[in-house]
């Protein structure tokens, strides 16, 4: 005996399947179904949520070198705005971006500083979110991620060996420079270096855009500078611009002549730290978690991001495909 049945073919499904997506990071066309760009390894959660909220997010750059403080930093910042600490707050958009958060406050929490991020970009924290001020009427949308500074110091040595860091240099939004400031202090410019890298890797991207529109390469785009560990520096906070002239010489004058708005910052996290033995390893770890100047360079960041998007011009400019 035959039995026959009907069975609806949803070859929709199938379709949407087969639709690629660009990644929002270097615009590579990747699978629907990918967790990670094929080219840059960006998480492609950050794709499908501009997709949802039809809105795409500012690139924010933060770079220095190994040890400079930009896990820490970015850390305690988001915790910060997640609890609407001041008149700045965001909200998080995805699983994905609490995770730099998470890192970050239950490594101070008992007791030590964060590992260093791994070279690898699948390693890398991302941080999508929704910036807002009480002052501002429409919200910003941010994506701002956690690039290991070894990756970064390798990326100008060996271009083109990370993806990603190209192509978020060449398309953000704005910049933020970290620098150590208690190793400025001792006289240790060896970090400075790998920035001063960066800095011009960022005005070379601008010059080929530049080239390749037929304008004027002319930057517009905000830069802070955060000399971080000013809890081990005296009387940093009262004047950070002379602190970064006098001991940061070389990479406060670069980033002035390359980036016209520029405004130098102090913050700390840790109110004192000391030295723990870790398997018969010094290691500095924090006594107390006393944020200090954490949010002023991000927000005097945006409210100069603010302003550059109110320009039609800078819109274009910065615009994806």
């Amino acid at each position: 005996m035959t039995h026959l049945a009907q069975l609806p073919i949803e070859t929709y499904l199938l379709a949407q399947q087969a639709a690629p997506i660009e990644c929002l990071v270097c615009d590579q066309e990747n699978c629907c179904s990918a967790a990670r760009c094929r080219n840059c390894s960006s998480p492609m959660s950050l794709a499908h949520q501009t997709q949802s909220v039809k809105k795409r997010p500012h690139l924010i750059a933060v770079i220095g070198a190994s040890g400079a403080g930009k896990t820490v930093y970015l850390g305690m910042l988001m915790d910060m705005l997640t609890r609407h600490v001041s008149l700045l707050r965001s909200t998080t958009r995805g699983p994905m971006s609490i995770s730099l958060q998470q890192t970050t406050t239950t490594a101070l929490a008992t007791g030590w500083f964060p590992e260093k991020t791994p070279a690898g970009a699948e390693h890398w924290h991302w941080v999508h979110c929704q910036f807002d001020c009480r002052r501002r009427r429409r919200p910003l949308e941010l994506a701002i991620p956690d690039v290991s500074g070894e990756a970064l110091a390798t990326e100008t040595e060996w271009s083109g060996r990370y993806p990603a860091i190209r192509s978020l240099l060449a398309k953000c939004a704005a910049v933020m420079v970290l620098a150590d400031a208690e190793r400025l202090q001792a006289g240790d410019h060896a970090q400075d270096f790998v920035t001063l890298k960066l800095l011009s890797l960022i005005g070379e991207l601008r010059d080929e855009q530049a080239q390749s529109r037929r304008q004027r390469g002319v930057e517009r785009r905000p830069l802070a500078l955060v000399l971080t560990k000013a809890d081990q520096c005296d009387r940093l906070h009262n004047n950070p611009r002379d602190f970064a002239t006098a001991h940061a010489g070389a990479l406060w004058n670069d980033c002035r002549e390359r980036f016209p708005r520029h405004e130098a910052f102090a913050c700390s996290v840790a109110g004192a730290t000391a030295f723990r033995d870790n398997y018969g390893r010094k290691q500095q770890v924090p006594l107390r978690v006393e944020p200090h100047g954490v949010i002023e360079p991000f927000g005097w960041l945006m409210a100069e991001l603010d302003e550059n998007w109110n320009n039609p011009g800078m819109a274009a400019r910065f615009s994806w495909r």
